[in-house]
């Protein structure tokens, strides 16, 4: 049976961090014990990267079948860890979901988690709109009864859920065409039927999880909040609303307002500000060039933290970023990529004793991680993986901000169980945050190093130790 020890006596755990230059990505550092090497290879990472769309109708009377787990692994051999998990509830528009439509959702969400990737959310009801299409969505208390039933799958399930875009609203839930949610919204009245829907989302997902809206103006208008009431440091990943309510752009760099995203300049200010602290995502819908040139690619990823892009549209943008030669570069840095530089060491590697660890790293990625998740040393024999100790910390790496260079200090005592003259691993761990997940490698994070990365295992291995007497 493998001796898995947790240690929670540590001595302290401290972190800085300082803003870099983007000239500074490629710098290695010198003089410590240990040196790593940047890699410039694209690899599995949980909660962020291009996306595969898997949609599922619920009409004519049709139940349809969940995405398979060997579907869904597909994509990760694509470098892919998330979907947009699209449901059509077209049948359910003038009633309850049935028990069936709900355990069809429950699978295809077990199927995720089963797969090793996570998925980004949304129902809706119609994905046109045509006067044919008509209705485009539910009556208000329809929704409003549908959001209430998922509550209690989206609980079951968060793990797996890395973001719940609002929906419902409209021809795709994109929050446009609306039979009942008012198309000319002018009154505080007619804005209520969305600001219901806002309040059930936010109460029915769980409250480490954020709801995206599908534009800045829509926060701002519910909330009333201006750019100096945008998520901050001290407020970022709280439950209160502002907090949990992140954006997803469907139209990126496809015009000069992004095809109406934006009304005024202040809605950009406000996303550039949230989107340190709140997931930012989508889908670009138009090709035109001066828009999403490599150079105003990087600069709006960058300005607007985006960690996640639709893989299959628009293809005409990719041919642009293609042919600027910058498509990879973006699927590498989309959503946080982290790098170690150094690692140093001191005290005495033996039982009982304090051993001291300076790490520096680096996020080159867009964004940040954006949902909890702990960081843990792990120390592992070498000879016997069984044998491994789990030394644990309060550091948030949520907090390794994109365009940040840090440095992770630790002190720690060591198990008092290492054998002397054994050769042991020290491994840093980014584990989910979740009991279902956290001792799945598929979902913890890997540093973009040459040679620290132990799959099997889920590790980023920082060095190689003998213990001491």
């Amino acid at each position: 049976m493998p001796r898995i020890l947790a240690f929670a006596f540590f001595f302290s755990i401290l972190l800085s961090c300082s803003q870099r230059q983007d000239n500074d990505i490629d710098g290695q550092k010198t003089g410590h014990d240990v040196t790593f090497t940047e890699s410039d290879e694209d690899f599995c990472n949980p909660e962020r990267g291009y996306y595969q769309q898997h949609t599922l109708w619920f009409r004519d009377g049709q139940l349809p079948s969940p995405p398979s787990s060997k579907a869904l692994e597909l994509g990760r051999t694509q470098n892919r860890t998330l979907t947009l998990m699209l449901f059509y509830l077209t049948d359910f528009m003038d009633g309850d979901i049935s028990e069936e439509a709900l355990d069809i959702v429950r699978q295809s969400l077990q199927a995720h988690r089963d797969a090793g990737v996570k998925a980004v959310l949304r129902f809706a009801y119609k994905d046109g709109y045509t006067e044919e299409d008509k209705p485009w969505d539910a009556p208000v208390d329809v929704v409003l009864r549908h959001v209430g039933q998922l509550k209690p799958v989206f609980n079951e399930y968060k793990d797996v859920i890395y973001v719940l875009q609002a929906g419902f609203v409209g021809a795709w839930g994109e929050w446009y065409y609306t039979s009942h949610f008012n198309m000319d919204l002018e009154t505080d009245a007619d804005w209520e039927p969305r600001r219901q829907l806002i309040r059930a989302l936010l109460d029915a997902m769980p409250q480490d999880r954020q709801v995206a809206l599908r534009t800045p103006g829509y926060k701002m208008k519910f909330f009333g909040t201006e750019t100096a009431d945008s998520i901050t440091a001290a407020t970022a990943y709280g439950t209160s609303d502002i907090a949990r309510l992140a954006g997803h752009n469907d139209c990126f760099i496809s015009s000069s307002n992004d095809v109406g995203t934006y009304s005024k300049g202040v809605e950009r200010e406000l996303w550039r500000a949230d989107t340190r602290y709140a997931i930012m995502g989508g889908e670009t819908c138009a090709a035109e060039e001066h828009y999403c040139n490599c150079d105003k690619a990087f600069e709006a990823l960058g300005e607007y933290h985006w960690s996640y892009l639709n893989s299959g549209y628009h293809t005409g943008v990719f041919a642009v970023w293609k042919q600027g030669g910058c498509y990879d570069e973006i699927a590498r840095r989309l959503g946080y990529r982290l790098v170690l530089d150094y690692a140093d060491f001191s005290g005495s590697f033996s039982s009982g004793k304090d051993f001291h660890l300076d790490i520096g790293l680096r996020n080159v990625g867009f964004a940040s991680l954006m949902n909890p998740r702990p960081v843990e040393f792990v120390i592992v024999r070498k000879s016997d993986p069984a044998e491994k100790y789990t030394v644990g910390n309060d550091t948030d790496p949520r907090t390794w901000k994109a365009g940040t260079s840090c440095t992770l200090s630790a002190d720690i005592i060591l198990p008092a169980g290492l054998e002397p003259g054994a050769e042991y691993l020290l491994c840093l761990n980014l584990p989910d945050g979740s009991e279902n997940l956290k001792d799945n490698p598929a979902f913890s994070v890997r540093f973009a190093n040459e040679g620290v990365w132990d799959e099997s295992a889920g590790y980023n291995i920082i060095g190689t130790f003998t213990a001491e007497p």
